[in-house]
C-alpha cells in the first residue's frame, strides 16, 4: 500500500478509519502538518494497517467461499489502487472529507 494522503479520506468515507474530534477539527482547517509529525505517521500507519486487514479478509473470503481463484494476485497494492480510483470517481461526494496535507518530498 502506498500511504499517501487520499485514501485514509476513502477509509474515513467507509468506516474504516475514524479521526479523532481534534485531529478533525485540525483537518478542516487544512493545518500543513510537518513530515514525521506523530499525527501523520498515525494516519498512515493506520491507512497500512486498515489495507492489510482487508487484504486479509478478501484473501480469507476467496479461500472460504471459491476455493478455485488464484490469489497470488490479492495484494495491498491491488486495493489501495481501487481505492484510489474510487476517491478519483467520487471525489465531488467525498469533499465532505478533509484529508492531511504534509510537504514531502516522499509523496
Amino acid at each position: 500500500m502506498f500511504a499517501d494522503y487520499r485514501i485514509p479520506q476513502v477509509l474515513v468515507h467507509f468506516g474504516s478509519l475514524e479521526y479523532t474530534p481534534e485531529l478533525l477539527e485540525l483537518l478542516k482547517k487544512d493545518t500543513i502538518l510537518q513530515n514525521g509529525d506523530p499525527m501523520e505517521v498515525e494516519i498512515r500507519g493506520a491507512s497500512i494497517y486498515i489495507i492489510e486487514e482487508v487484504k486479509d479478509a478478501v484473501l480469507a473470503i476467496l479461500k472460504q467461499k471459491h476455493p478455485d481463484v488464484d490469489t497470488r494476485n490479492v495484494n495491498s497494492i491491488l486495493i489501495d489502487q481501487y481505492l484510489w480510483d474510487y476517491r478519483r470517481e467520487h471525489a465531488t461526494e467525498l469533499e465532505y472529507i478533509p484529508f492531511h496535507k504534509v510537504l514531502s518530498i516522499y509523496y
